[in-house]
């Protein structure tokens, strides 16, 4: 049985109860992206006989209708389908993103449906011709790095003193790993590396371990360049790796 409780350790977003686009009671959960228009992007989950169904309830059609796009438009439809396919999610005839998944794959699965609506969401600004809002990189690897193991301890945001007695905040901590998101730059990989080394050398390098993960996804040879450079004296991995699912 699925629970708000059980949608917030899945995800960490805010959870509640509605009625669903398939008249049924589903959870919505408010993730922290938004629409073009500031619509935030919402995901619900119901259970439909022994699977999960992981769907967006038709919103962003609707709002991306709302915005002057022309969704019926056959060639438009194709191309939404095969945006959100990479990640999983089917355009059913109700309008909604959707997927059906077993409940032990619901973490991978909630955060591919992440990825899958803000590729759409970067699909529309391109259709319109508007500036792409600001790119929250540690924000789309979240659900990611919960789906490694949902019931680790997660906290965004922790500060750990350094061995040079400096407090760093990293973007996360999952389970014993101290988390950074960082795009393949230099100066990200810099800072990043200076970090790491300090809490490796700090009292808190006993218990827990920098993890940096860098965005490969635009820039492939130059995010192994910087993972090489990182790898040499802390944990680093591209984010199409923590992207792909467990086996």
């Amino acid at each position: 049985m699925i629970s708000c409780t059980w949608a917030h350790a899945l995800s960490r977003y805010d959870c509640r109860e509605v009625n669903d686009l398939h008249g049924g009671t589903a959870l919505e959960v408010a993730t922290p992206f938004s629409l073009i228009d500031g619509s935030p992007i919402v995901l619900y989950i119901l259970q439909e006989s022994q699977q999960l169904r992981i769907s967006d309830n038709g919103d962003t059609l609707m709002h991306l209708s709302g915005l002057g796009l022309d969704i019926e438009h056959g060639a438009r439809l194709n191309k939404l389908r095969d945006v959100v396919s990479f990640f999983g999610l089917t355009l059913s005839k109700a309008g909604d993103f959707c997927r059906l998944v077993q409940q032990d794959q619901a973490p991978f699965a909630f955060a591919q449906a992440v990825s899958g609506l803000l590729a759409v969401s970067q699909w529309a600004n391109s259709q319109l011709n508007e500036k792409a809002p600001a790119h929250d990189l540690s924000a789309e690897a979240e659900p990611f790095i919960i789906a490694r193991n949902p019931t680790a301890f997660f906290q965004r945001q922790p500060h750990v003193s350094g061995a040079s007695g400096s407090m760093h905040e990293f973007d996360f901590r999952h389970g014993n790993d101290l988390i950074d998101v960082i795009p393949p730059k230099a100066s990200s990989s810099g800072a990043a590396l200076r970090k790491a080394g300090d809490v490796q050398n700090g009292p808190a390098g006993m218990d827990l371990h920098p993890l940096v993960i860098v965005d490969d996804r635009k820039d492939a040879d130059r995010a192994q360049h910087e993972i090489g450079i990182l790898g040499a004296f802390t944990r680093a991995m591209p984010i199409t790796r923590l992207m792909q699912p467990l086996h």
